[in-house]
């Protein structure tokens, strides 16, 4: 029997199965939140050319929040990448690879098929701005290159397949400092009491490495590169040469300047290490504070709580994600993380930590004291970018780059996390995913350009979920809205429209109709159009 496929509309990670996952790894939403692809959707740009053709069935799972595709097997549970449950994963059918491709001259963007399109979806320029593509052959692309990658997370493996997929003569070595397989970061906190399976907590398999012919070195982190050279050293003392380089060298957390930081028992959850250091940790403690209310603060603070402690969560701010719900939305979330047993202090400072060797408390500004065995501060996230400054290349926050994801050195490239474009260092999965393909197509000799989409917040936790995207309204934008609340089942649902055009929503308890409400945001939905969808 063929397997249905499933996109999570959050984050785009789909899934192969009879039913869509409980929930999608990646964002963590539930099963609600899943669509069915069906075949005569397009193809989806995330498979390369070579995996569409190995799709037996035709089918794969693509998550809608993060547009991660698994082309075999059953719809995963959930999306490894953005956390999302099945319900928001849809099946797609990967079509069988067009001769003749259009590539829009604009924005770059090709698009399958024998005949070329009227409009480009990407940036509206009509069918005089593009050139037809054969695909039969690239011969041009197949070079014997060396291209070195830096850094074990999602940006580096995609950068790596889109180099593999363009090159197929490419001699692609990426290079990263943990000890561990990459591995699906945004899993880190549900690893945290559920034991995740190894295997599950892969990016990839080990296998396709092998059939990829990507050479792959872990635990031996990068000392030097020399741009002039075109050689990295490892601290091992091993050299390398290269043709393209490509920094994805991720980001670590920011711990803020707070006395006694450095005191046994506090924690920041980043890496597999990390996790594993605070489950062992957290055999010997009773009670817990997370610094930092944000999305990586709350999930945090449930997956301590799940482990059975008692857990307080410090925020500065007067209101929990103030700027991705409004005031009500706030509020809802607040009582729901109360009823699970979790305390929060809003609009409070930390002072310093106390203890004697390992910490015993939290001490605000005003002198309260929170008891804790156990500290793990949240308080967001910093591009590693010390060696991109050793190389004297252009920096800011992150390695400064282009449309192209281009440093300002020849043949060096960055993406993800530890990138900086427009001005702006975005530290998503479904960010770093997108850059590293582009890095690596670029770096190939072929030519893409990165464009941004619409991201939602997710958030599935305290036994509540959420969905915040695009403008929200608590600024003077989008001061036309639609709202609807339910304070007995903590539901509330508000649209925000500009120039009657959804621009941005927040969905809280009932995220049903979170598949629509995503995609109409990224398309800029009109407001009738939207309603008929909603409540036809």
């Amino acid at each position: 029997m063929e397997m249905k496929k499933w996109r999570c509309t959050i984050c785009g990670e789909e899934f192969e199965g009879e039913n869509p996952p409980e929930v999608c790894p990646v964002c963590n939403v539930g099963s609600e939140f899943f669509e069915e692809v069906k075949a005569e959707e397009k193809t989806t740009p995330s498979i390369n050319r070579d995996e569409k053709k190995k799709v037996i069935s035709g089918k794969a799972w693509k998550c809608t929040v993060c547009d991660e595709i698994f082309p075999d097997g059953e719809v995963p549970d959930t999306c490894p990448v953005c956390g999302v449950g099945k319900e928001l994963f849809e099946e797609i059918e990967i079509k069988p690879v067009s001769e003749t491709s259009w590539k829009c001259t604009v924005c770059s963007e090709v698009i399958d098929g024998e005949e070329c399109p009227a409009v480009c979806p990407v940036c509206g320029a009509g069918k005089e701005a593009f050139i037809k593509i054969e695909n039969k052959k690239e011969e041009n692309l197949n070079k014997e290159e060396k291209v070195i990658i830096i850094g074990g997370g999602v940006a580096a493996v995609s950068a790596a397949d889109a180099v593999r997929s363009k090159n197929k003569l490419a001699d692609i070595q990426i290079i990263g400092k943990e000890s561990v397989m990459p591995y699906y970061r945004t899993m880190l906190t549900e690893h945290l009491y559920a034991d995740m399976p190894e295997e599950k907590l892969k990016i990839k398999k080990d296998k396709w490495y092998e059939e990829k012919n990507i050479k792959i070195t872990i635990g031996d982190a990068v000392k030097s590169v020399s741009a002039k050279d075109k050689k990295v050293t490892l601290e091992s003392g091993k050299e390398y040469l290269y043709d393209k380089l490509i920094l994805a060298t991720g980001s670590e957390c920011f711990i803020p300047p707070i006395k006694n930081a450095s005191l046994d028992g506090v924690f920041t959850i980043r890496s597999m290490k990390d996790t594993e250091n605070v489950k062992e940790y957290v055999k010997k403690c009773k009670r817990a504070v997370v610094i930092g209310g944000g999305v990586l603060g709350l999930e945090a603070a449930w997956g301590l709580k799940e482990l059975g402690m008692e857990v307080s969560v410090i925020e500065m701010m007067q209101r929990i994600l103030p700027r991705q719900l409004d005031e009500k939305g706030s509020k809802i979330l607040e009582q729901a993380i109360v009823r699970s047993g979790v305390k929060v202090y809003k609009g409070v400072v930390v002072d310093h930590l106390e203890g004697e060797g390992k910490v015993s408390s939290v001490v605000l500004e005003k002198g309260e004291h929170i008891m804790a065995d156990l500290v793990v501060i949240s308080a967001g996230i910093l591009p590693n970018k010390q060696l991109a400054v050793d190389m004297g290349l252009q920096t800011g926050r992150g390695i400064i780059v282009n449309e192209k994801m281009e440093t300002s050195e020849k043949d060096i490239y960055a993406c993800g996390d530890a990138a900086e474009y427009e001005g702006k260092v975005i530290g998503l999965w479904q960010i770093a995913m997108e850059q590293g393909k582009t890095a690596g197509i670029n770096a190939s000799g072929d030519s893409a350009v990165y464009k941004e989409q619409i991201q939602p917040l997710n958030f599935d936790g305290m036994n509540i979920k959420l969905i915040s995207i695009g403008l929200i309204g608590n600024g003077k934008e989008c001061e036309e809205f639609i709202e609807d609340i339910d304070t007995k089942k903590s539901i509330y649902k508000k649209l925000y429209f500009e120039e009657n055009k959804l621009k941005g929503a927040i969905l809280i308890g009932d995220v049903s109709k979170g598949i629509t409400i995503i995609k109409s945001v990224r398309e800029n939905t009109e407001k009738n159009i939207l309603l008929g969808k909603l409540y036809s």
